[in-house]
C-alpha cells in the first residue's frame, strides 16, 4: 500500500451502509466530505461546506474545514461516521 493512503471504514447510518475505503492523506476534511457525500448519495448540502462535517475514532475527531487528513491523524483502520441528522418533521438535514 502507498503510504500517502490509508483504508479507512466509512459507516453510514450505524451500519446501513459500511465499507472499507481508501482514501489519500493529503486531502482536506472538506475534500473527503464531499468525495463522499458524491459517491454515497449522503444528502449534505455541500454548496454550504461550513456546517457540513463526519466523525472519526481512532483517533475522535470531528472532521471538517481545510486541514488534511494527514493533519488530523487519521490512519489505517480508522472509523469514520456520518449520520443522517433529522429535524423535528422528519426530514433529512
Amino acid at each position: 500500500m502507498d503510504k500517502n493512503n490509508i483504508t479507512v471504514i466509512f459507516d453510514v447510518d450505524d451500519g446501513k451502509i459500511r465499507k472499507d475505503i481508501e482514501v489519500p492523506l493529503d486531502i482536506t476534511a472538506n475534500e473527503l466530505i464531499i468525495g463522499l457525500n458524491n459517491a454515497y448519495d449522503l444528502g449534505m448540502d455541500t454548496d454550504d461546506i461550513f456546517p457540513c462535517y463526519l466523525k472519526s475514532e481512532n483517533p475522535i475527531a470531528l472532521l471538517k474545514g481545510n486541514k488534511t487528513l494527514r493533519e488530523f491523524g487519521l490512519h489505517n483502520a480508522t472509523l469514520i461516521f456520518h449520520k443522517n441528522r433529522r429535524n423535528s418533521g422528519g426530514q433529512a438535514i
